[in-house]
């Protein structure tokens, strides 16, 4: 389908959509693979074409299990240690592969070679899906959707993530800390600072997919704490950014994202009331509601945090209650002007039984 100078194509017809929940279903011997070896290990070997013609598991090492098999158009059968059946697998599914040119009307098969039938196969297997394909002047990108983000990456970028991917699923590039330097972290700071909130996303945006897939793979949990802690401030970040330029819905998605990183940690609250910003802009009382109260249970600033629930209290109609949060925000020392065309709108809506309510209030202390 072409959009101007643009050729969109739809990925949905292209994309092997759980391929492997498919060959699992067709032997209890993959599922007992599975448990030996590791779901991505097998499914990582199936794509590069080997095949397993035996597991010995050693019970005291994973590392010492031994898989008998034969791989590729080599039908010699070999038996080795299972780090080096990774390495393998790795040398197969790592190497440079040949761009195929696209047609003007490609079928579902030119489709998938010009993006790469194993990196098809590899993207569905974690749970990552292509989208769209976008041609424009020889330049091809791909919208993929992760973990219920969407993003575009060009295509030599989509495939540098899935390898990136493979390596670590296959222990081939072990490390501390992510690929993704953290100095821009700080830049991000001082762009933010001063509103220059399109360079905080041109920095940051690159790093959803990345973040997002090691969230899903339980990777963030080997982060040593400072790293983790700096991911969860860029998240913070990029989503006020996006806020800001008014991309509501996409400063939801990673502040979403940002608040799954962060857990219980300190980092969420911070995450939390940021979202409920977004929230508030977006005119989503209710939903800002919940998280402005999830935000003050992990200590964020109460003030900061009731003058905003004061204002999705009085637009959900809850005119005692957003009162009352004024009255808190005012004694902690919120800004008064922020809370005064509330509290005017709310004495207008309760009227003379909140100035008798005050009354007794007085009389009581």
């Amino acid at each position: 389908m072409a959009s101007g100078s643009a050729r969109v194509y739809d990925l949905s017809a292209a994309r092997p959509d759980d391929w492997f929940e498919e060959v699992l279903k067709q032997s209890k011997d993959f599922e007992k693979a599975c448990e030996l070896i590791g779901r991505n290990t097998l499914g990582l070997a199936l794509i590069a074409g080997a095949r397993i013609v035996s597991l010995t598991a050693n019970p005291h090492s994973q590392d010492l299990t031994t898989v008998e098999f034969s791989i590729g158009r080599d039908s010699t059968v070999r038996q080795v240690p299972l780090p080096e059946f990774r390495e393998m697998i790795g040398q197969y599914l790592l190497a440079p592969l040949h761009n195929c040119s696209l047609p003007d009307d490609p079928d579902v098969e030119t489709l998938q070679a010009h993006i790469g039938g194993r990196y098809m196969l590899e993207a569905s297997l974690f749970y990552v899906q292509p989208l769209e394909l976008r041609y424009e002047l020889g330049l091809s990108e791909v919208m993929l959707e992760f973990n219920e983000l969407r993003h575009v990456l060009a295509l030599e970028d989509f495939r540098d993530v899935i390898d990136e991917r493979v390596r670590s699923e296959l222990g081939l590039d072990r490390r501390d800390d992510v690929a993704i330097d953290l100095t821009i972290v700080d830049q991000a700071e001082q762009a933010n600072a001063l509103g220059n909130w399109g360079a905080t996303i041109v920095m940051l945006s690159p790093w959803l997919t990345p973040i997002s897939m090691l969230l899903r793979t339980g990777e963030a949990e080997s982060l040593n704490e400072d790293v983790h802690g700096r991911l969860s401030v860029s998240l913070e970040l990029l989503g006020t950014a996006y806020a800001n330029m008014g991309e509501l819905e996409a400063a939801n998605e990673v502040l979403r994202l940002g608040v799954q990183w962060a857990g219980e940690s300190g980092k969420a609250g911070n995450l939390f009331l940021t979202l409920a910003r977004a929230s508030v802009a977006g005119e989503n009382h209710g939903e800002a509601i919940g998280l402005l109260r999830r935000a003050i249970r992990l200590g964020v600033e109460e003030r900061d945090a009731l003058t905003l629930l004061a204002q999705s209290l009085t637009a959900r109609d809850q005119n005692l209650a957003a009162m009352v949060c004024t009255e808190r925000a005012r004694k902690l020392g919120a800004e008064v002007g922020e809370l005064d065309a509330v509290r005017t709108e709310l004495q207008t809506r309760l009227g003379d039984p909140w100035h008798r309510f005050q009354a007794w209030m007085s009389d009581a202390e």
